[in-house]
């Protein structure tokens, strides 16, 4: 089966840990054991050098005989749970343990080397084969008088270690193993009810890259999948939408240039051909003039969202007041307002009307929405402009009594050439892009415009601007050419030329 990246960063974790651990066991049994070793060794030296100033010197100063030396030493040996060996001057050996090895003599001799028998030693000796493994050994030389007088050997086992160190293991190391493997077990476990909404993405990614866009992500939990699982749907269901808004696009731009050439082509063809008399020229001259401003104002929407979808919209920045943007708005279309019986309201809940923005593209989307607006208003309704205070924030609200918008087509309306039927029937000028151009300057603003409506009674378009920044002015320093007096206030101060 094919590992996942979830199944390798599991693994390697696991071992990592066991790696670790192991080290720190190993570790920890080895420095055990020297602590032991080293307080095993010092109780052994310690031992001797008492033996040697009490027991054996007693002995070799003729302080007692060899039956009595021989008893203490028994009793020591058992005592101490040491074995003891004793050799005179010419290395025979008066005490020795009891041991059932084949290997065994009646010489030190046999057992030590010249240099071990006349110098002090410790080290891991079998004693030639005498102990079936290697004891702890620390040997004692006796001088008398200066006189070499015989070696006193303790040795003792040092087979605990040993049974520490698989004890350590015992009682650690294995539970641990146990614990690893029970932890493998949950790993996967947990591994493969976490990969599986993950593998069910993967399949539904793969038939969105073949162009089905209809799969959908079975995946139903409360978490990171789950929430990415949805979006995955989303989009796929954006994605299954652009063919439709490719063919709508293609058609509705198709639509708005054919028009007015198929009028431009008409009109000049019936004034060539004679069917329209020369008094009438000036009259269809004019609906060619406006029909050609009609493809002009297209083309530039075209070419200005264009823009916006190549590079980011640079804006000229400053701060102005938005009122003034609203009265000239509302003058330019008084007399069309006037003509249709609309009636145009302006209302300001607040007194700081100044906003940092780009001052001609806001003028440009006020335009379109009051002039959207205009087209869907009836006779005899209002249309209002509102302007509030919030949070930082300066909000314009255009508000109409029109026909307002169904639900499903609310999203649409900020889509290039999208017209509602009845814009269509009312207003035959319009390209559909100027709502598309005012989203796009009030998104590169970074602020967001809204819609709300209801069918019957209107729609109401809201964006937000950010209030007005302090702009740091620089101070020129003043040059003073002649002798003078300069006035701050009441009071008078002289500057003299130097």
């Amino acid at each position: 089966m094919k590992k996942t990246a979830f199944d390798k960063i599991v693994i390697g974790f696991v071992l990592l840990v066991i790696i670790i651990f192991s080290v720190l066991v190993f570790y920890t049994i080895h420095n055990t054991k020297k602590q032991l070793y080293s307080c095993i060794e010092e109780n052994l030296v310690s031992t001797g050098n008492m033996l040697v100033k009490t027991s054996v010197a007693g002995y070799v100063n003729g302080g007692g005989n060899f039956l009595e030396f021989s008893g203490d030493m028994k009793n020591a040996s058992e005592t101490l749970n040491m074995d003891i060996w004793y050799a005179n001057a010419d290395g025979k050996l008066l005490i020795q343990p009891k041991s059932s090895s084949e290997q065994k003599a009646d010489t030190i001799s046999f057992y030590l080397t010249d240099e071990q028998r006349y110098a002090n030693f410790t080290s891991k000796n079998d004693m030639s084969g005498f102990y079936p493994s290697k004891m702890l050994c620390a040997g004692f030389p006796i001088y008398h008088s200066g006189t070499y007088s015989g070696i006193l050997i303790l040795c003792t086992s040092i087979d605990v270690m040993d049974k520490i160190t698989s004890s350590t293991i015992n009682s650690t190391y294995t539970p641990f193993l146990i614990l690893i493997i029970l932890s493998m077990l949950a790993l996967m476990f947990i591994s493969n009810s976490m990969l599986k909404p993950l593998r069910e993405i993967i399949r539904v990614s793969k038939s969105y890259a073949a162009g089905n866009f209809n799969a959908k992500v079975n995946v139903r939990v409360n978490n990171e999948f789950g929430e990415l699982a949805k979006y995955m749907e989303e989009m796929a269901d954006e994605l299954s939408r652009s063919d439709e808004y490719k063919k709508s696009f293609i058609s509705n731009i198709s639509h708005d240039f054919r028009s007015p050439l198929t009028s431009i082509k008409g009109y000049i063809t019936a004034m060539l051909d004679g069917t329209i008399p020369p008094e009438k020229y000036e009259k269809y001259l004019n609906t060619v003039l406006n029909e050609t401003q009609r493809l002009t104002k297209l083309t530039q929407g075209l070419l200005e969202l264009n823009s916006f979808d190549s590079y980011d919209l640079k804006l000229d920045k400053s701060n102005f007041d938005l009122k003034q943007i609203i009265d000239a708005t509302v003058n330019t279309f008084e007399g069309k307002c006037q003509d249709r019986g609309i009636y145009l309201k302006r209302i300001f809940l607040t007194d700081n009307t100044i906003v940092y923005a780009d001052r001609t593209r806001i003028q440009q989307v006020i335009y379109n929405l009051v002039d959207n607006a205009i087209k869907f208003t009836p006779e005899g309704k209002q249309i209002t402009i509102q302007v509030s205070e919030k949070a930082e924030k300066i909000y314009t609200s255009v508000k109409d009594e029109g026909c307002g918008i169904p639900k499903e087509s609310i999203k649409k309306v900020f889509d290039r050439f999208y017209k509602t039927d009845p814009s269509r029937g009312k207003d035959k000028m319009g390209t559909g892009l100027g709502l598309a151009i005012t989203k796009e300057v009030i998104k590169a603003h970074g602020e967001k415009i809204t819609l709300t409506s209801e069918v019957g009674r209107g729609s109401e378009f809201v964006f937000s601007l950010p209030m007005q920044r302090e702009m740091q002015v620089p101070i020129k320093p003043v040059h003073i050419e002649k002798k003078e007096d300069a006035v701050i206030g009441n009071g008078k101060f002289r500057i003299k030329k130097n």
